[in-house]
């Protein structure tokens, strides 16, 4: 199996970054899209908002998912025999 990336930590802040740029940009079409009034600018902002939570979220889950994996290997490391499985 090949993949466009050498490996997934790669992929995962290109499409970060992908998201981080391609969120703002939508926001401004649909923004435009809409009559013009308040509800525009505070769609605009609240939508900010949301896309900054979810790369806020994902960097923190990011975070999660290598402290688990290196508790796992270091309870492995101390005990040669101890299993770690799902």
């Amino acid at each position: 199996m090949t993949s466009s990336t050498k490996s997934y930590n790669e992929f995962f802040y290109g499409a970060l970054a992908a998201v981080a740029i391609i969120g703002p940009m939508l926001l401004v079409i649909a923004a435009g899209i809409m009559p013009p009034g308040p509800q525009t600018g505070e769609f605009i902002v609240y939508g900010h908002g949301v896309v900054l939570v979810a790369l806020a979220a994902a960097l923190v889950m990011r975070a999660a998912y290598a402290w688990g994996f290196s508790t796992a290997s270091r309870l492995v490391a101390a005990k040669p025999n101890y299993s770690v499985t799902a």
